[in-house]
């Protein structure tokens, strides 16, 4: 998922609409939700842990989708997919095999 989705989906999940609501919750500014929204930040590895906890997945997946959308060349971005669908693909088999404290998404 990227900046946006997360926001929308943590936006549904605590059933709120505002910006500011949402900055209340991730403890960041309203502007700093106004920067994520434009592309011009994305979560940093704080926030990235605030985002898991509130949407109840592992935060290794939220930091991996940031580091991806952070990335400034093809083959970085290349690097980070392989290695997000890899880490993705093991917490999905640890969810499956432990008590499912969280899902992989």
């Amino acid at each position: 998922m990227n900046t946006i989705a997360y926001i929308d989906a943590l936006k549904s999940r605590l059933n709120i609409q505002s910006d500011y609501a949402l900055s209340k919750h991730l403890r960041v500014t309203k502007q700093a939700i106004s920067r994520y929204q434009r592309g011009i930040n994305h979560f940093d590895d704080d926030v990235s842990h605030r985002v898991a906890e509130i949407l109840g997945i592992h935060p290794g997946v939220v930091m991996l989708d940031m580091y991806f959308e952070r990335a400034k060349t093809a083959q970085d971005k290349t690097a980070w997919q392989e290695i997000s669908n890899c880490c993705k693909s093991l917490l999905q088999k640890k969810s499956l095999t432990n008590s499912g404290s969280f899902n992989a998404a």
